[in-house]
């Protein structure tokens, strides 16, 4: 036999057969091997939690790159607030000042003086 080992070999509970331990159902009559079964059933759920392992990652990155494009949007839409606030203020004060200029050069000109 060399360096092959030999392989465990395992009666059928149902119909009686010898096959191989390694597998999960009998290959005659199909019965299950129960720690076969077992091994295989971990084997599935240890990649099932991988799979969602890796989903989470994903997810979490979306996550955050959904997060990182609102903060940016709120930003923005703060910055145009702060633009618009300050453009009003800067007009509001710009009329004051024509409307008191206005207002000088009628009472300069009640008063019979002219001014360029």
């Amino acid at each position: 036999m060399g360096n092959k080992e030999a392989k465990k070999m395992i009666i059928c509970a149902t119909c009686g057969a010898e096959f191989d331990a390694s597998l999960v159902r009998c290959p005659y009559c199909g019965g299950g091997y129960a720690p076969a079964e077992e091994d295989e059933y971990m084997d599935r759920l240890d990649d099932n939690r991988k799979e969602l392992d890796s989903h989470k990652a994903d997810g979490d990155k979306s996550l955050k790159k959904q997060l990182s494009k609102s903060i940016g949007l709120v930003i923005l839409i703060i910055a145009a607030i702060i633009l618009l606030v300050a453009g009003s203020f800067c007009l509001a004060r710009r009329s004051e000042s024509h409307k008191a200029e206005q207002q000088k050069q009628e009472f300069l000109s009640n008063q019979g003086i002219v001014t360029d």
